[in-house]
């Protein structure tokens, strides 16, 4: 079932969006294949702790993420973030499975960064806060409901 965290921010900033459940999934690039849909078409969230706080990582299934250039976006030392360690992200993201975060909704008011190759599709798919569900929602929607930055985060091949 979809996290309702993620929902009822999504209802309160007035945004259409389309539940799509789905086979239990562990990553977004297995979520895609449920799916029957690219892995770029499907967004990932990573979320980053940095000194400044965590910081929400929106990239395509199909990709990583640049540490570095994350760090420059955030203006930080690259070996000043990390990724959330389990523990953490279980105890402060509890409103959500563990490993499927979506960019927004929650008790956290994290910085969201959106990487510039989510950022040019009109739509995007997204972990619904469980392993079992997807959103969909104009990526537009998406950018200006987390107040998102949008950069490039993607690391390159």
């Amino acid at each position: 079932m979809a996290a309702s965290a993620l929902t009822d921010a999504l209802d309160a900033a007035g945004v259409a969006y389309e539940v799509i459940p789905h086979a239990h999934t562990e990553t977004a690039a297995d979520e895609a294949r449920a799916l029957g849909i690219p892995a770029d078409a499907v967004a990932k969230t990573l979320v980053v702790g940095t000194p400044q706080g965590n910081v929400r990582a929106v990239l395509p299934a199909s990709e990583r993420v640049s540490t570095a250039k994350l760090a420059e976006v955030l203006d930080e030392r690259r070996k000043a973030i990390q990724l959330v360690p389990e523990e953490s992200l279980r105890r402060d993201y509890a409103e959500f499975e563990y490993g499927a975060v979506p960019p927004i909704g929650g008790a956290h008011r994290d910085r969201v960064i959106v990487d510039t190759h989510v950022a040019k599709h009109a739509s995007v798919v997204l972990e619904a806060g469980s392993h079992d569900d997807s959103i969909r929602l104009a990526t537009d929607d998406l950018i200006r409901v987390a107040g998102a930055d949008v950069a490039e985060i993607c690391a390159e091949e």
